[in-house]
């Protein structure tokens, strides 16, 4: 059977924790990997190194995905390395609980910075070497179609922007045949403020009586970001993955 990913690149941005495992897919059906980064280079370094074990070309990139000056200057980068995006997933997030009373200006800048404006530049700037057929997948959350709670209210709204800002984009990148949809996920991976023992509660609220482990969910999380990196009949879809969450 043919690869149908061999040859392309694929960009995800943010490398910790679920992205590596996304990177890992990718590479696995030798798809050129560009992992990039905004501080520390150790996850992008570990998700080349991995890429290139399994035969996919891969490069590490220093960029603030939250500034458009600095999105420009990784383009200069990728366009001399690959030519070319074929797949963009937009990862780069915060989440940081904050009680209604306490939310500041910077709780909201923080929030608005890493989603709004982290998913708008990389998008904006790759769409324009992105090919025919391309790709573009945001991470938005379950809170975005369905049930809220309390204590990230910053987070939830900003990342429901990103669920207005996917069909905006699949709209106007429509004309150029890219593609633009993205993920809701519920709970993966368990944040560093929460203990295993709020932990299972949480995963264990879902009506769906059906146990899964973090790392199954975070392998389904990389194998539906695959699917919608080769889907081409559907454009500006929001697509749960939250075992039930919002039931």
């Amino acid at each position: 059977m043919k690869n149908k990913f061999k040859n392309k690149t694929a960009w995800i941005t943010g490398g910790k924790r679920i992205g590596q495992t996304i990177a890992e897919a990718f590479a696995k059906q030798k798809v050129n990997i560009i992992a990039s980064y905004r501080s520390s280079s150790k996850e992008a370094d570990e998700i080349v190194k991995k890429a290139k074990k399994l035969g996919a070309k891969a490069i590490s990139i220093k960029c603030d995905v939250s500034e458009k000056e600095s999105v420009v200057e990784a383009l200069k980068t990728i366009k001399k390395t690959f030519q070319k995006v074929d797949v963009l997933v937009n990862m780069a997030s915060v989440f940081t609980p904050v009680k209604l009373e306490n939310i500041s200006k910077k709780d909201w800048e923080s929030n608005i910075s890493a989603h709004i404006y982290g998913t708008f530049w990389p998008s904006q700037m790759i769409s324009k070497i992105m090919p025919n057929g391309g790709h573009i997948i945001n991470i938005a959350d379950r809170t975005s179609i369905g049930k809220s709670y309390n204590g990230y209210l910053p987070y939830m709204v900003t990342k429901f922007a990103i669920t207005g800002m996917t069909k905006a984009l699949a709209k106007e990148l429509s004309p150029k045949g890219i593609f633009v949809n993205a993920i809701a996920p519920g709970p993966i991976l368990r944040p560093e403020d929460i203990n295993e023992k709020d932990w299972k509660k949480i995963r264990e609220s879902s009506p769906l009586k059906y146990k899964i482990t973090d790392d199954e969910a975070v392998g389904q999380f990389a194998k539906l970001t695959l699917y919608l990196s080769e889907v081409t009949m559907a454009s500006g879809y929001i697509y749960p993955l939250d075992q039930g969450q919002n039931l």
